[in-house]
């Protein structure tokens, strides 16, 4: 029985063994660079497959956890980073094939000289994506290689840039086969934000991320003429600026976009960044989402937000699908929400609830979008009352005239996280009586516990209560669907 199953596990060997270079190549580039060499005490057929993979995984914080803290005794561990030497010889060894991936984390090592080779080895060796976080200060200061920015075969770049790290673009001739940009921030200096974005002719993919300080001002100039989707997340750390016992907050982060040929826009918006877009006629989708939902009770403090928020939906007004978190209205006065644009081509909205005041926001969106075609409305709000009451707030009033897409266009409407308080059933009454053009209204609720399934009737009341709402279609079909 023993040599029956040596010789079965032999055979199952022989055969991963007697597979193409290529194909032991792939299996190896799912593995950490570390777990790749490794595999050189295998066999003769093994010795040297690892050298040839196109994939480097250089991870220093990785390289410690299942190297250093498992093997070395603990008064050694951090006596010497031995990352700096694995890296070193690595590269080597390493058969002269091209690097198509590397991905590239410090966290130790504080020489910028040997980060400087390593990146610049990953460039001479024709690079095609390249992922770099250099987490520690070194010495002297990091500086991204300037070979990066002018590399002809770099189509994809993650960086993530602090103040620490800086970025001085080398010539107007920057990423010119670069088409995906990813790039997370820690309060960077503000010439890096500045430069970086300012060339990308082939870009068509940018992600801009991370925390910034509203003490420094940022001007981000994005220079796309391929660019057709922009991601942009910025978490701002507010520091008072106090008059008279109030707290004012000044806007000094500036977002300009040219990129005539964008597509798609996600903003995760903070109140402290302002957004310019130059000639976004080829937009077709947007979505407009808050950071930080608690600071909508001090809209006051954010001077100028008013101005922006209606700035940024004048430059969006081409969009046929857009995603709105429904208070960034309430940033706008009745005077400014008269003042924004209709959107001729919106086809799909969905909308966004934090609060129940925000169902206010509906009768203004609807009104803007006479062409609107399928509504979803999901309320984001944990209770629809007051803590210590069984009695709902009131905060939806019909509007005075019936929005022209709901008896011409609407054809579609989802609510998600239906709770069935009152505020919701006067919507969802308001939508399905005056919808004459409704083919199907669809309802998601969940199973409630605790104090939610004491404010929320049960489910089989709830759906018999919508069903005999008046409909303004013959056609409309109205479904339930349930979840946990």
């Amino acid at each position: 029985m023993a040599s029956k199953s040596k010789l079965q596990k032999s055979s199952i060997e022989d055969r991963i063994s007697g597979l193409p270079d290529a194909i032991l190549c792939h299996i190896l580039s799912c593995c950490t660079t570390r777990e790749a060499v490794q595999t050189s005490v295998l066999s003769r057929r093994w010795k040297n497959v690892w050298a040839s993979v196109p994939s480097l995984d250089l991870d220093e914080q990785k390289y410690h956890l299942d190297y250093v803290n498992r093997t070395l005794p603990r008064p050694l561990r951090y006596v010497l980073s031995s990352f700096p030497q694995f890296v070193n010889r690595l590269l080597l060894f390493r058969s002269p094939i091209n690097i198509h991936r590397l991905h590239l984390k410090t966290t130790m090592t504080s020489d910028a000289s040997l980060i400087h080779a390593w990146i610049s080895t990953a460039v001479k060796h024709n690079v095609v994506e390249l992922d770099l976080c250099v987490e520690t200060p070194t010495e002297p200061h990091f500086e991204i290689p300037k070979s990066v920015f002018l590399c002809n075969t770099l189509v994809s770049l993650k960086l993530w840039l602090s103040q620490d790290v800086s970025v001085v673009t080398p010539s107007a001739k920057c990423f010119p086969c670069l088409k995906f940009l990813h790039v997370t921030v820690w309060c960077p200096d503000s010439d890096s934000m500045d430069k970086l974005f300012s060339c990308c002719p082939a870009l068509e993919h940018l992600i801009i991320d991370g925390q910034v300080d509203d003490v420094l001002s940022y001007n981000i100039n994005i220079s796309g003429p391929k660019l057709k989707r922009l991601q942009i997340s910025f978490i701002v750390h507010k520091f008072d600026t106090r008059s008279s016992n109030v707290v004012n907050y000044v806007c000094q982060i500036f977002v300009n976009a040219d990129a005539p040929y964008l597509e798609e826009l996600d903003i995760y918006y903070d109140f402290l960044v302002s957004y310019s877009l130059t000639d976004a006629k080829s937009m077709r989708k947007a979505k407009i989402d808050f950071l930080d939902v608690d600071e909508l009770d001090n809209l006051h403090c954010f001077l100028g937000l008013a101005d922006r928020v209606r700035r940024l939906f004048a430059e969006i007004f081409n969009v046929k699908y857009l995603s709105v978190s429904a208070a960034i209205l309430g940033a706008l006065g009745i005077k400014d929400q008269h003042l924004l644009p209709t959107f001729d081509n919106l086809k799909h909205l969905e909308l966004q609830l934090q609060t129940c005041c925000c169902l206010q926001s509906l009768p203004t969106l609807l009104k803007l979008s006479p062409n609107l075609e399928h509504l979803v409305f999901e309320n984001n709000t944990k209770f629809c009352a007051d803590d210590n009451e069984d009695e709902f707030v009131h905060e939806w009033d019909a509007p005075e005239f019936v929005p022209v897409c709901l008896f011409s266009h609407l054809k579609t409407i989802c609510l998600r996280e239906f709770k069935g308080c009152p505020n919701e059933m006067e919507v969802a009454k308001y939508l399905v009586k005056h919808g004459k053009a409704l083919n199907k209204v669809t309802i998601y609720t969940r199973f409630c516990e605790e104090k939610e399934m004491k404010l929320q009737p049960p489910i089989a009341s709830l759906c018999l209560e919508v069903s005999k709402f008046p409909r303004g279609s013959k056609t409309c079909e109205i479904g339930f669907l349930t979840f946990t």
